[in-house]
């Protein structure tokens, strides 16, 4: 059954603006437009959306996803090997901001250790670190 933008749109969790900016990247096919009325949307392109917003949530790029969608006319051994590079990709780079990201949880977690050994009478770590790099330097010639 043929919906209008809006539907689709709301069909499959995004907004109207969204489908055309997918349209104009070329993620989704615009249908072509009636001399009279309005472009109608089927059931492939709420399947192309849901295909985006899934490699979204999977951590791939909306350039990632273009790339894969242009392979995809190719032969299928290449396809399969374009998807299996991109993923492992992503893969490497999610995993780099996952160990970034542990680093800073450790050291938040030394910072809120030695915030709460303190006791309420102490000078609290974190504020006399904060002055010392705010303090002005001295001019030099």
């Amino acid at each position: 059954m043929a919906k209008r933008i809006g539907d689709v749109a709301k069909a499959a969790g995004v907004g109207v603006e969204t489908v055309r900016f997918y349209e104009r990247e070329g993620l989704v096919d615009r249908p072509l437009k009636p001399e009279r009325g309005w472009r109608e949307y089927d059931e492939r392109a709420l399947a192309q959306l849901g295909r985006v917003r899934l490699a979204q949530q999977m951590g791939l790029t909306l350039g990632d996803v273009k790339s894969v969608k242009a392979r995809a006319k190719g032969p299928q051994k290449e396809f399969c090997t374009h998807v299996r590079e991109t993923v492992s990709a992503r893969l490497a780079t999610i995993e780099r901001e996952l160990a970034t990201l542990e680093a800073k949880r450790i050291l938040l977690k030394r910072w809120l250790t030695q915030c709460k050994r303190r006791g309420d009478g102490a000078e609290c770590p974190l504020y006399a670190q904060t002055n010392a790099m705010m303090k002005p330097k001295g001019k030099s010639r």
